[in-house]
């Protein structure tokens, strides 16, 4: 507890343990906070705002939190008086043992995480676990998707100029004809080569009742979920939903 000789909450007068009001008083907001549903950072914040100094010249952190509410002389144990009801200690302590016993994300939940539009619940984990599945079982279903070349509006105005102004200026006709190849060149992407790679990966994957990490990152740009659906955004640019693979 740094350079602290007492426990927060409490100070020395005559050679007896007593009370500290002010500090006092904070220790049983914090358990108050806690058992309320605050978390260890935001309690510390607050306290960094308005509470007693823990430890001079710094400032409140989850550590100083955490050592709080873990001390049972607060609920008047060693002959400390308490300062914290025996019951809203226990209470805490659940919550305490609650979040240590909560499960560590896989590292494919981690990576679902990253691509979905929405906090990803079991429910769509499932469902993602199901469509990538499925895709596996119908590699064919990855299509291509279509794109309109949208010419640059300025390069076709001057090349129909040109078209329709006789006698016909061919060199410049031809340059402009170069020019908007060369924009239309600039636009193709690589979905071609993703969509044959997409199908190579569904091809070779076995399926499991697990969501995979490495499939999940290989193969999906987003996991787009509105309250109808949740739907895959392939890295081809592919939007694929359960409809798409009855």
């Amino acid at each position: 507890m740094g350079n602290r000789k007492l426990p927060f909450g409490y100070q020395m007068r005559m050679g007896e343990i007593i009370r500290n009001e002010p500090e006092a008083k904070a220790v049983q907001d914090i358990f108050l906070q806690y058992t309320l549903g605050a978390s260890l950072k935001e309690i510390a914040e607050q306290m960094s705002k308005t509470g007693p100094v823990y430890d001079e010249g710094k400032s409140w952190n989850k550590n100083m939190i955490a050592r709080i509410l873990e001390n049972t002389k607060y609920t008047g144990a060693d002959s400390y008086p308490r300062l914290v009801d025996i019951k809203l200690f226990e209470a805490a302590a659940e919550k305490r043992q609650t979040k240590q016993r909560l499960p560590e994300r896989t590292p494919a939940q981690k990576a679902l995480k990253r691509v979905c539009s929405k906090l990803p619940t079991p429910e769509i984990e499932q469902q993602v676990v199901h469509l990538l599945g499925r895709l596996a079982e119908q590699p064919e279903r990855i299509t291509q998707p279509e794109k309109q070349f949208a010419p640059n509006s300025t390069t076709q105005a001057e090349l129909d100029e040109i078209l329709n102004t006789q006698p016909l200026d061919e060199d410049a006709a031809k340059s402009l004809i170069c020019k908007l190849a060369q924009e239309q060149y600039d636009a193709i992407g690589n979905e071609e080569y993703e969509t044959e790679r997409l199908r190579r990966l569904f091809t070779a994957f076995e399926c499991t009742a697990e969501l995979n990490a490495e499939l999940l990152q290989s193969t999906v740009s987003a996991v787009l979920v509105t309250q109808q659906a949740v739907r895959l955004q392939l890295k081809n640019g592919q939007i694929i939903g359960k409809e798409d693979l009855a």
